[in-house]
């Protein structure tokens, strides 16, 4: 999160940006929380508790989840709601290449009860229009 945090401690010193900077600043925080996201989907201990084949080799349970869940999980992440929690009602899905069971848990508002409607909103048509 160094753009994040660079950008909150700077805010004065940088003043306003222009949109290819501000594009090139979601460049970086995107590529940050993909990583992210393969770093948890590859770690062992996610695989253990939430992946069928306990013995797949971390890339492969990670190469496995469908583009679309990937894309999703990323957003999530993101913004912060790809949680210990949530990766209870997910995680699992993903690993499966469970396409409709994560969008049953997408559309679960009492899963995402933190995320503002319109957020909640635009997930949903995402993952349904891709």
């Amino acid at each position: 999160m160094f753009s994040l945090e660079f950008r909150c401690k700077k805010r004065d010193l940088v003043g306003e940006i222009t949109e290819q900077q501000q594009l090139n600043l979601f460049m970086i925080s995107y590529e940050e929380a993909r990583k992210d996201v393969g770093r948890i989907c590859k770690s062992r201990w996610e695989i253990k508790k939430y992946h069928t084949n306990q013995n797949i080799l971390p890339i492969q349970a990670w190469d496995n989840i469908p583009d679309k869940i990937k894309e999703l999980l990323i957003d999530l992440r993101y913004r912060g709601d790809y949680s210990k929690r949530t990766r209870g009602y997910i995680q699992k899905l993903a690993y499966d290449g469970d396409v409709k069971g994560f969008e049953k848990v997408l559309v679960d508002r009492n899963v995402w009860f933190t995320v503002p409607k319109d957020r909640f909103k635009r997930r949903i048509d995402f993952y349904e229009n891709n």
